[in-house]
């Protein structure tokens, strides 16, 4: 049958130069392929968050503008002028006032807005006149008038019809119109009131959207307004006719498309909000809105080579720190090499010497970083506390057999001794000798105690009473008159788990050592607490000596040997047994603890605070 060898672990050093070799080379291989993916992804949400930004702030200003200009078209309802002019031309028949009146209005109002090119008043079927006013703000003329006239003017009217008194904005031969009906105090409409936008005006701001390249503007999926490749309109009217030639209507339509796939399951915009996508896969920019109930969208091309161009130089800057890293890579190794595995290494020989034997065995200080340090330190700590330990065990082992033989020469058989007392009580009480067999008795009760024949190691504090109880007997009838003592006891602890023979020894300490210069001695003892804390206390007459505090603070210290303990009397011997005992199976919190009030009597006092897991 063949030794199985159990496989060692790598070295440290070993370890550490593979995990340098594998974190040097392939993280240059696959975490560059991983960096560069990551930053292109952070780089791409980057940019569309901004153009986010830059299209939604765009497209706001143009909601705010065509909000501005139904606004304006309102004006002239509210206004009342024209209502106003119309009743008294109906009254009076005056044409010439409604005409000065409605103009007057019209010019005041309309004529130096930059948004509003022209401003048209078109009356109903009944007088069929027509007042207009044109903005040299907005760079409109009298031809624009007549072209309206000519184009979209019955095209209106036909709108007008079904408005009531809504507002809507509609496109006709690549102008721009909003109509309202302007109606009387039983809302039926007398003229319908017609305001042509200027669309360069309108859509300005969307050639402030950042990497704008080329776009489309659309009113209820029509294409209203057109930007190409050079930044400027492409609606063929006024200074913008040049760029109308460069249009690409080809490029529009796939625009359109690109629109309709990026929105198509989307959720469409409310009233007055818009809903911003990004078509990356066609590097486009689409916006959608919803003002007065029709739909405005903008489809934006964008330049993708401006809109990466960070990409390129974070991918040097990349590249550039990268290679930086590498002599700090070998600096790191070198200083883990120095601060970590060499004083590993020789903790872990000091450790081999340890298990050989070779107890107290020191490593050579560290100083070099705090950790490693305290390490050492502490592991030199605890190999000088384990010699001291082994030496300890040694020295205690030995004096443990020497006591044992000690008691095996002079053990008599204690059965023999307390049949013996049987007899001699059972002889006793023959005679009448009443008291020496209460005596005998009660002495026989401290024998069994001691014997502790069942080998018990608790007992009830009621049996522990009566081991008390005999000793009393014993010790009143050695002082007679001049013993005295009392008993308070919580008898809802009787069952009360304890120790064996932990009060008759304090007992035994306070007749031995108190009482008065008359040689009275008085006591009390008292037992109370609960289930988890019992208190059990004894009081004498008699003060402690400057002496005798020396000697109990000796005697209840956590010394392993004392010094002169072979001339210790029994009851010394007790009480240190006691408190040791109590400390040993309940923990640091219980003991004996012996005081001095300072009115002339000695309080010794027996605490036990059970812990539910040590107990178990």
């Amino acid at each position: 049958m063949g030794i199985h060898r159990k496989k060692m672990p790598p070295r440290l050093a070993a370890g550490m130069i593979r995990v340098i070799l594998i974190c040097f080379i392939i993280p240059y291989l696959v975490l560059s392929a991983v960096l560069i993916r990551v930053s292109v992804v952070r780089n791409t949400r980057q940019a569309e968050n901004t153009l986010r930004s830059s299209v939604e702030s765009a497209g706001r200003i143009v909601m705010e503008n065509i909000i501005g200009a139904i606004e304006d078209s309102r004006q002239a309802s509210y206004d009342g002028v024209i209502k106003k002019a119309y009743e008294t031309f109906l009254k009076s028949g005056d044409e010439s006032s409604m005409h000065k009146a409605v103009t007057d209005y019209l010019n005041k109002t309309y004529k130096f807005s930059k948004t509003i090119s022209n401003t048209i008043l078109l009356y109903g079927d009944q007088i069929r006149m027509e007042y207009y006013t044109y903005s040299n703000a907005a760079g409109a003329t009298y031809a624009s008038i007549e072209e309206f006239k000519r184009d979209a003017a019955e095209a209106v009217r036909l709108t007008a019809r079904d408005l009531d008194t809504k507002t809507r904005l509609i496109c006709l031969s690549g102008h721009m119109y909003v109509v309202r009906n302007i109606v009387l105090s039983n809302y039926e409409p007398f003229a319908t009131f017609v305001m042509e936008l200027n669309m360069d005006r309108l859509f300005d701001s969307i050639n402030n959207v950042i990497w704008k390249e080329d776009g489309i503007a659309l009113l209820d999926d029509e294409i209203v307004y057109e930007w190409g490749t050079g930044g400027k309109d492409t609606s063929g009217s006024g200074e913008n006719q040049q760029a109308a030639d460069r249009a690409d209507p080809e490029r529009s339509r796939d625009l359109q498309e690109i629109f309709e796939e990026a929105v198509s399951d989307g959720k469409p915009p409310t009233d007055r909000s818009m809903v911003f996508s990004y078509a990356e896969k066609n590097n486009a920019a689409c916006l959608d809105m919803k003002v007065n109930g029709q739909r405005y969208a903008f489809a934006i091309g964008l330049d993708q080579r401006e809109m990466f161009h960070d990409r390129r130089a974070f991918l040097f800057v990349y590249f550039a720190v990268f290679i930086t890293l590498i002599p700090l890579l070998i600096a790191m190794f070198y200083f883990f090499y120095t601060n970590i595995n060499r004083p590993i290494d020789a903790l872990v020989q000091a450790s081999g010497k340890i298990r050989g034997g070779e107890y107290g065995y020191q490593v050579e200080p560290f100083r070099k970083n705090k950790e490693i340090s305290q390490l050492v330190d502490n592991f030199n700590h605890m190999s000088r506390s384990l010699e001291d330990s082994f030496k300890r065990i040694y020295v205690e082992e030995i004096a443990g057999r020497d006591a044992a033989l000690k008691a095996l020469e002079s053990q008599i058989n204690p059965h023999f001794l307390n049949n013996t007392l049987e007899i001699i009580n059972w002889k006793a009480r023959m005679n009448g000798n009443e008291d020496v067999s209460e005596m005998i008795s009660a002495l026989s009760v401290m024998m069994n105690a001691a014997l502790n024949r069942n080998n018990e190691m608790f007992i009830t504090l009621e049996e522990e009473l009566t081991y008390v109880d005999a000793y009393l007997y014993i010790i009143k009838e050695r002082f007679g008159s001049r013993f005295s003592f009392e008993k308070e006891i919580d008898s809802a602890l009787l069952d009360f788990s304890v120790p064996r023979l932990i009060i008759q020894p304090i007992i035994e300490n306070a007749v031995e050592h108190g009482g008065d210069s008359a040689g009275n001695r008085t006591g009390r003892l008292r037992i109370f607490g609960e289930r988890r804390e019992l208190h059990i206390v004894v009081e004498n007459n008699g003060s402690l000596s400057p002496a005798d505090k020396e000697k109990i603070k000796a005697l209840l210290s956590d010394a392993v040997s004392m010094p002169g303990k072979e001339k210790m009397d029994s009851g010394s011997i007790g009480i240190r047994n006691v408190h040791r005992r109590l400390r040993m199976i309940y923990g640091e919190e219980s003991g004996l603890t012996i005081t001095d009030p300072g009115n002339g009597t000695t309080v010794s006092e027996i605490t036990i605070i059970r812990h539910e897991k040590r107990d178990a």
